[in-house]
């Protein structure tokens, strides 16, 4: 792909997300539901994703050629990691709208018509970073040419124990809620447990890592699962909890940023995207 070629791809993306925003706002304003503010909060993480493709193609279109991507390309790094996040609030609302007159149902229509801008716009924003990060590689080189350098290693084990310390942080206060908190929401507790000690133990993982070919053997994306699965006790308490709810919910997003950001530093110093993953040597120990 050339810089010309990326540019067209911006235009044609920043008038896609515009549009999705739009049909994001149109949805929100006409819907109606048992749960106006449930729909107005899924509305609002959802465009927040929208806006982040309709970012990502206004800054494409400053792309003239492989230098100006390989000073641009953080900037879709960004704006990757930021759209995947937000989807996962969306994901928590979007999943307690009910409908009119049926409380405790799931509004499924409204839900389904919403979801589909918004996953449109996450494709968008993955793919333009991806894209960003194909037209350095054709121009530059692949960004980390050896994979088997041990040079990036301490800089992993650094962001091992930073998850450690910030998830140990986290998962202290969703204790410290479950022992304030009634009886009843100690099992939506236990999964909100789950979620934050994910990125101890992911951290836990990355310090003992020894190069980068040991890096990638981590499979760090694989960690989002969980957070994934535990989404709806972080919906359903964050709904009935009041402040308590509230203040859970913001722990369990903390560590889906802890999450998504180790995922892509960790591509970034591997160079994942570069070439294809190869096997050890025979004989070598990782």
């Amino acid at each position: 792909m050339t810089g010309e070629q990326f540019r067209k791809r911006g235009v044609a993306q920043a008038v896609a997300g515009a549009a999705l925003v739009a049909w994001v706002v149109v949805v929100a304003a006409v819907a109606e539901t048992g749960s106006p503010r449930v729909l107005a909060a899924a509305a609002v993480s959802g465009g927040l994703v929208c806006l982040c493709a309709l970012a990502g193609g206004a800054v494409a279109t400053r792309v003239a050629d492989g230098g100006s991507a390989t000073r641009l390309r953080h900037v879709f790094v960004v704006l990757e990691g930021t759209a995947l996040a937000l989807f996962f609030p969306f994901y928590w609302f979007a999943s307690g709208v009910e409908p009119v007159g049926e409380p405790g149902a799931f509004a499924l229509g409204v839900v389904l018509v919403l979801a589909v801008p918004v996953v449109a716009a996450l494709a968008l924003a993955l793919s333009s970073s991806l894209a960003a990060h194909r037209l350095v590689v054709d121009e530059s080189g692949p960004l980390v040419p050896d994979s088997l350098a041990a040079g990036l290693a301490p800089r992993i084990r650094v962001l091992g124990t930073l998850l450690v310390v910030a998830g140990g942080v986290l998962s202290a206060g969703v204790v410290a809620l479950a022992v304030l908190s009634p009886s009843q929401w100690v099992l939506l507790e236990v999964f909100g447990l789950v979620v934050t000690l994910t990125p101890v133990v992911l951290g836990l993982s990355l310090t003992r890592v020894r190069d980068v070919y040991s890096a990638r053997r981590r499979n760090v994306g694989a960690y989002i699962v969980v957070p994934a699965a535990a989404g709806y006790a972080a919906a359903r308490l964050a709904s009935i909890g009041g402040a308590a709810g509230m203040l859970f919910g913001a722990l369990v997003f903390g560590a889906i940023v802890l999450l998504v950001g180790a995922n892509l530093v960790v591509r970034e110093f591997t160079g994942e995207r570069d070439r294809p993953w190869r096997p050890a040597s025979r004989g070598e120990r990782r």
